[in-house]
C-alpha cells in the first residue's frame, strides 16, 4: 500500500483493547484519539484504519519478528535454518543452535513457536473485526467499498490460517471477533477442514468483483485478484502434499489456479535489461524497483520517508564488513541500530548446485563475495553475502533500507503451474512454464519427463527463491530433501528426508536423517495448552 495512507495511529480499543503493539515502529505511537468498541466502526476513516492494520500484523509481520531480539534471524528465516540449508552464523540463540544440532525438543522451540502462534492470531483477530463490522457501515461506505474491504479481510484471514496449518497442522479455527472472554478457547480443527475454510474464503473473493484484476503496484499495494489467486494456488500445492496428502486433485487445482493468474495478463517475468549478469539484470530490477509487474505481493518499506525500514540488509553480510576502510581510511559502513552479521548464510550445497551458466549464481545477482566502495577500494567478504538483501546506501548511513521484500512473484506462479501439470500428466505444458523461468536464468530448455521433471521443478524453485523462504515448505510437503548430484551440473537429487544427507554447518559438516518427521510441524506453545483446556493432550506428536 502507499505508506502515506498508513502514516497515522491505527490503534483502536475493542473490548479489552485490540492492541496494535506488534506493528511497525511508526505504528507504536501512543494513540491520540483511542476509541472504545462502541465508538469505532462508525466512519469511513475507521474502516480504512481497520483495513490498513491488516497489512502490519499477522503473516506480514514475520518479516519483523526475530527470535530474541538483536542479532537473530527473522521469523521468515526460521524454516531455512531448521532445514540446515541456511545457517545463523552468530549461533548464540537457543532455537538456532538446537536446529543446527538437530536437537528438536520442546524446551528449545517453545518460545519461538509462541511468537509465531501469537502473531498469526493477531492477524486473524484483525481480519475477523473487519469482516464482521464493515458490512454494518452502509451509511458511510458504498457497496463496492464494503465488498472490497471485506475481501481484504478474508484474504488476510486465509493467509494467516494457511501459515498456521502449515506450521502446526490442525489449529483452533476462529472466525468471529472476540468482544469478551466468553468462548475464547476452542479445540483444534483438523488440518483438512482448515484448508477447506481457507479455500472457501479465497474462492469467495476471487469469484466476484470485489478485488481489482490489476498488478500489485498498480493497486497501490492493496490486495488484488491475482494476489488471492496466487495464495490459493500455493494453498492447493501444499494441500496436495504431506501431511494432508490431497494428491492429484489438488495438484490439478494448483495448476489451474496458477494458470488463471498467467492468463489474467497482469503479471509477467522481468526480462534482462542490458547484460543479463550485470546490475541491470532482471534479478536486480526485482530487487531495486517498486513498479515491476513480476511482483504479485511484496512487504513494503520506506525508511527514508516514513521510518518503516527494511532490516534484511544488516543480516546480508558479515561483521567483518564493519572493519572495512575506504581510500580515506574511513569506515565504509556506519553502525546503526543493528549490527551486521550473516543471519541466513547459504550452504555450499545450494551455491555449488547452480549450473555455471546460471545467471542467478553469478556475482551480485542473488549472492556476492566482493564489494567496491565509493572511493574505489575493493573488499572481499569472509563469507558469501546475500546480495538480494544488500542495500549499500542504508548501511553507509547506519539505518534500515527502502527496498521492498518480494512475497509472491510471477516466477513462482509459473513453477506452481509446472509442478501441478507435471504431477498430473501434462508434461509438455509443464515444461513450457518451467522453461520460461530457466531461459531467463540463462539455462537450456528442460527435456526431462516423469520423476526427473518433477525434481527439475523442485530444483528450480530452490534456485529461483533461495532468499524468499520457500524451501522449508517444499521439504515439508514433499518429504524430500535436496542432495548434491555429482553426475550433472545444475541438478539436485531430491531424496526421502529420513535417509537424506542433511546440511547443518557452514564448514560442510553433514548428518544423515537428522530431521525427524515430527519436527516438520512446530510444537503447540505450552502456554497456549495451559490456558486453553480444549487443547489439553493435543500436543503435536514427537514434541516432549
Amino acid at each position: 500500500m502507499k505508506l502515506h495512507t498508513m502514516y497515522k495511529s491505527i490503534f483502536f480499543l475493542i473490548g479489552l483493547s485490540l492492541a496494535m503493539g506488534s506493528c511497525e515502529s511508526f505504528l507504536d505511537e501512543n494513540p491520540q484519539d483511542e476509541k472504545t468498541t462502541g465508538q469505532f466502526w462508525k466512519t469511513e476513516s475507521d474502516a480504512i484504519t481497520g483495513v490498513n492494520a491488516l497489512y502490519f500484523g499477522g503473516v506480514p509481520y514475520l518479516h519483523n519478528i526475530d527470535v530474541d531480539g538483536g542479532w537473530t534471524p527473522k521469523a521468515t528465516m526460521w524454516g531455512g535454518v531448521m532445514s540446515g540449508l541456511f545457517v545463523d552464523k552468530r549461533k548464540d540463540r537457543t532455537f538456532t543452535n538446537a536446529s543446527e544440532g538437530a536437537n528438536f525438543n520442546i524446551e528449545s522451540f517453545d518460545a519461538t513457536s509462541q511468537k509465531m502462534w501469537t502473531e498469526f492470531y493477531i492477524g486473524i483477530s484483525r481480519a475477523n473485526f473487519v469482516i464482521e463490522n464493515i458490512p454494518t457501515m452502509t451509511d458511510v461506505l458504498s457497496e463496492s467499498q464494503i465488498a472490497n474491504f471485506v475481501a481484504q479481510g478474508k484474504f488476510f484471514r486465509a493467509y494467516a490460517y494457511f501459515y498456521l496449518v502449515k506450521e502446526y497442522g490442525g489449529v483452533p479455527y476462529i472466525d468471529k471477533p472476540y468482544t469478551s472472554l466468553e468462548g475464547i478457547y476452542v479445540e483444534r480443527t483438523p488440518a483438512e477442514q482448515v484448508y477447506e475454510r481457507i479455500e472457501a474464503d479465497l474462492l469467495d473473493i476471487i469469484g466476484g468483483n470485489a478485488l481489482p484484476n490489476v498488478a500489485f503496484y498498480d493497486n497501490e499495494g492493496y490486495v488484488t485478484r491475482p494476489m488471492a489467486q496466487t495464495l490459493l494456488a500455493q494453498v492447493y500445492l501444499q494441500w496436495a502434499g504431506a501431511p494432508v496428502n490431497g494428491g492429484s486433485e489438488y495438484y490439478s487445482k494448483a495448476a489451474a489456479m496458477a494458470q488463471s493468474v498467467i492468463n489474467g495478463g497482469q503479471h509477467a517475468l522481468v526480462q534482462p535489461n542490458g547484460s543479463s549478469a550485470d546490475l541491470n539484470s532482471a534479478y536486480n530490477i526485482i530487487k531495486t524497483t517498486k513498479s515491476s509487474n513480476e511482483i504479485i505481493f511484496a512487504k513494503e518499506y520506506d525508511q527514508t520517508n516514513f521510518n518503516v525500514g527494511n532490516s534484511y540488509a544488516v543480516r546480508s553480510i558479515g561483521t567483518d564488513a564493519f572493519q572495512w576502510k575506504n581510500a580515506n581510511d574511513e569506515s565504509v559502513f556506519k553502525p546503526g541500530g543493528d549490527v551486521l552479521y550473516n543471519a541466513y548464510l547459504p550452504s555450499d550445497l545450494l551455491i555449488n548446485s547452480y549450473h555455471p551458466s546460471d545467471v542467478r549464481s553469478m556475482e551480485k545477482q542473488f549472492f556476492f563475495s566482493e564489494y567496491t566502495d565509493a572511493t574505489g577500494v575493493s573488499h572481499t567478504l569472509n563469507n558469501l553475502g546475500n546480495w538480494a538483501w544488500f542495500d549499500a546506501g542504508s548501511l553507509i548511513n547506519g539505518r534500515n533500507g527502502d527496498y521492498n521484500m518480494p512475497i509472491f512473484r510471477y516466477a513462482e506462479v509459473l513453477l506452481i503451474a509446472a509442478e501441478g501439470l507435471a504431477r498430473t500428466g501434462n508434461e509438455a505444458d509443464a515444461r513450457g512454464y518451467l522453461n520460461q523461468v530457466r531461459r531467463r536464468a540463462g539455462l537450456a530448455n528442460e527435456t526431462a519427463s516423469g520423476n526427473a521433471l518433477v525434481q527439475s521443478i523442485l530444483t528450480e524453485r530452490f534456485h529461483e527463491f533461495p532468499l524468499e523462504f520457500k524451501i522449508w515448505d517444499d521439504i515439508r510437503r514433499t518429504r524430500l530433501y535436496p542432495e548434491a548430484d555429482g553426475m550433472q551440473s545444475g541438478r539436485l537429487k531430491w531424496t526421502p528426508l529420513a535417509s537424506a544427507v542433511i546440511q547443518n554447518k557452514p564448514d560442510g559438516t553433514t548428518r544423515v536423517g537428522a530431521i525427524p518427521e515430527y519436527a516438520l510441524l512446530w510444537p503447540i506453545p505450552l502456554s497456549e495448552m495451559q490456558a486453553n483446556t480444549a487443547l489439553e493432550g493435543q500436543q503435536n506428536p514427537g514434541w516432549n
